[in-house]
């Protein structure tokens, strides 16, 4: 698949510990993840999308760059992130004009993350 000129074409995700992220998304969403140098793991989603957990840097907390999940079940989901050690920041809430649901969890690594539902 070829990636147009200003597409978003990598998303990285801080880890604080590759191992544990790998387990927390694979175990909440399905990705798989390779390892690649010391510090870097590679993801995929289901639906082919890539990216990285790095253990580099920090997490830095900024809505604007929040990432969204498609899911089918937001509270499902919200109770499942809970279970395995993520924090919720917003529960499910309508987008308004259709465009269906939201909300927003904080990871194992501090990092802010949504999800999306269109019902």
């Amino acid at each position: 698949m070829s990636t147009p000129i200003g597409s978003i074409c990598h998303n990285e995700i801080f880890a604080r510990d590759l191992a544990e992220s790998a387990k927390f998304y694979g175990d909440l969403f399905g990705w798989n993840t390779s390892p690649q140098d010391a510090g870097y793991l590679s993801w995929k989603d289901t639906a082919g999308n890539s990216g990285g957990f790095t253990t580099a840097g920090a997490p830095i907390t900024n809505p604007a760059a929040t990432f969204y999940i498609k899911v089918e079940d937001i509270p499902a989901m919200l109770e499942k992130i809970t279970r395995h050690g993520g924090v919720i920041i917003r529960q499910k809430t309508d987008i308004g004009g259709n465009y269906g649901f939201y909300a927003l969890f904080r990871d194992l690594a501090g990092n802010n993350v949504g999800l999306w539902c269109g019902k």
